[in-house]
């Protein structure tokens, strides 16, 4: 917990430097912030133990079985997988393999995936946030919200991610080729990422927020009818077994923060289209995501597809926020400071337990390894 509150506050300390200067919400200065902190949060995902993260240790024990495979092996997976649906993922066995004979050290891995998610989300919060106050928000609801899962758990849904956040630029600008292309490779290290195929046409409907009023009043029938839906997605497809373990998990927490964010981004709905047109996107996103939510209360592992969705939450938060300062900036800034606040009281009270060492220092492995 230490070493990521030091990161949060590394987020806010360098963001203040940043405010300080004459053009702090300029392109320049805002990418100079947004570079510094994905090198920080590099370093924090590449130097971990393996130990550090629920599934670490069993990706580092795939890297080294994947090593030993020879190559005629690894092309047998993909074949077994497309033609006769054994096995699953085969494109994250391939880049298992291409990175084991090339660096051969899974510390190695773990930076690589770490540049590349990071890489990813750095344009993601660039391309969709044109203020360094927004831009800080939007750092520290990841290290908040989603640290404990990209940055020191997930591997393959980490990777597929990064693509979806790639292919999030293509999809504004409606360049569907491009998007299908980098969604269907993603699918290949993690076949939940096709999930964001539908995000494209959907974003071709007008006014989302009517569409989205809808869901959140349905949301409560969907939790009560969620057991069938979720079985019976479960019973097609089998995606989640390997979740099975997390069931008793139930995150009320996340959930209510979820719909007390997408009711709040509706009340300001006007005054955030106004600042950003683009913030439809968001909105459908959004609306995704709460659909699947009312599911993971049946089976857990549904909120590996939430998370390809509430991601969004990091550009909708600051909207919300900046919205306030048509009224007035001493409110604006309040809520800024408020909602910070809030995050920081979150993580301190949800991650008392969460472990963090280098990859240098011994560290315990988790219990379900002993």
């Amino acid at each position: 917990m230490i070493v990521n509150l030091i990161v949060i506050a590394l987020i806010l300390l360098i963001g203040f430097h940043y405010s300080r200067k004459r053009n702090k919400d300029s392109d320049f200065n805002r990418k100079r912030y947004i570079k510094t902190i994905c090198f920080i949060l590099i370093l924090q995902s590449g130097l971990r133990n393996v130990a550090v993260g629920t599934d670490t240790y069993n990706y580092f024990l795939s890297f080294e079985e994947t090593k030993n495979m020879s190559w005629d092996r690894v092309w047998q997976v993909v074949i077994d997988y497309y033609k006769y649906n054994l096995g699953k993922d085969p494109g994250f066995t391939v880049l298992e393999k291409v990175v084991s004979s090339v660096f051969g050290e899974y510390q190695l891995f773990l930076f690589i995936i770490a540049i590349l998610f990071f890489t990813a989300l750095g344009r993601f919060i660039y391309s969709n946030t044109n203020q360094l106050r927004g831009t800080m928000v939007a750092f520290v609801i990841y290290s908040v919200l989603f640290y404990s899962f990209f940055s020191i758990t997930g591997h393959r849904q980490t990777i597929a991610t990064a693509g979806t956040l790639f292919a999030f630029e293509f999809l504004k600008k409606r360049k569907l080729f491009y998007f299908l292309l980098i969604i269907l490779i993603a699918s290949t290290i993690h076949k939940t990422s096709l999930v964001f195929i539908p995000l494209y046409f959907i974003t071709y409907l007008k006014k989302p927020n009517y569409y989205f009023w809808i869901v959140i009043a349905l949301f409560p029938i969907l939790l009560l009818i969620s057991n069938s839906i979720a079985l019976y997605i479960f019973s097609l497809t089998n995606s989640y077994e390997e979740y099975q373990h997390m069931e008793e998990l139930r995150p009320i927490t996340f959930v209510c923060l979820m719909l007390l964010v997408s009711i709040m981004a509706l009340v300001r709905y006007k005054r955030i289209i106004k600042l950003n047109p683009e913030s439809t996107f968001y909105y459908f996103a959004l609306m995704i995501g709460i659909l699947f939510l009312s599911l993971v209360f049946a089976i857990h592992g549904y909120m590996r597809i939430v998370q390809y969705f509430s991601i969004f939450i990091m550009l909708i938060i600051p909207l919300i926020l900046r919205s306030f300062g048509s009224s007035s900036k001493k409110i604006e800034r309040l809520a800024y400071f408020y909602t910070i606040a809030i995050l920081l009281f979150f993580f301190l009270k949800s991650n008392m337990d969460m472990r963090y060492k280098f990859f240098w220092q011994e560290m315990r492995l988790e219990e379900v390894y002993l």
